[in-house]
């Protein structure tokens, strides 16, 4: 079971954001984020378990990420961490009030890797 993060825990910093992809010029589309929301996080990796489950189900989840509660987040968002060797993006699968409560938000996320800038 999960449990709230202890004082001390949300200890990474990152940004949430909204992505929209819009028609390029010629094929294909471009990315846009309209919505950016700077928080603090705690990052964890999956188990094993709960990795095999994601690859068999087709929902990949490498990462748990915990933030506080009072933001709307749903699978058309990202989170990216902010690292000083490169940002890590991470793609929003599933998103939930942790315990039931309105104190912290667990998302369920994949890790795309680092973001080209």
């Amino acid at each position: 079971m999960l449990r709230d993060p202890a004082a001390g825990e949300l200890n990474r910093r990152v940004i949430i954001r909204r992505r929209l992809d819009v028609p390029a010029f010629g094929p294909g589309v471009e990315s846009e984020y309209p919505e950016r929301s700077p928080r603090w996080a705690k990052i964890e990796p999956v188990g094993t378990a709960a990795y095999a489950n994601g690859v068999q189900t087709d929902t990949k989840i490498t990462h748990r990420v915990w933030i506080r509660w009072g933001l709307q987040v749903d699978d058309a968002c990202e989170v990216v961490e902010l690292r000083s060797t490169g940002n890590i993006v991470y793609r929003v699968q599933r998103c939930a009030e942790l315990g039931g409560g309105r104190t912290f938000l667990v998302l369920e996320v994949e890790e795309l890797g680092v973001e080209r800038v």
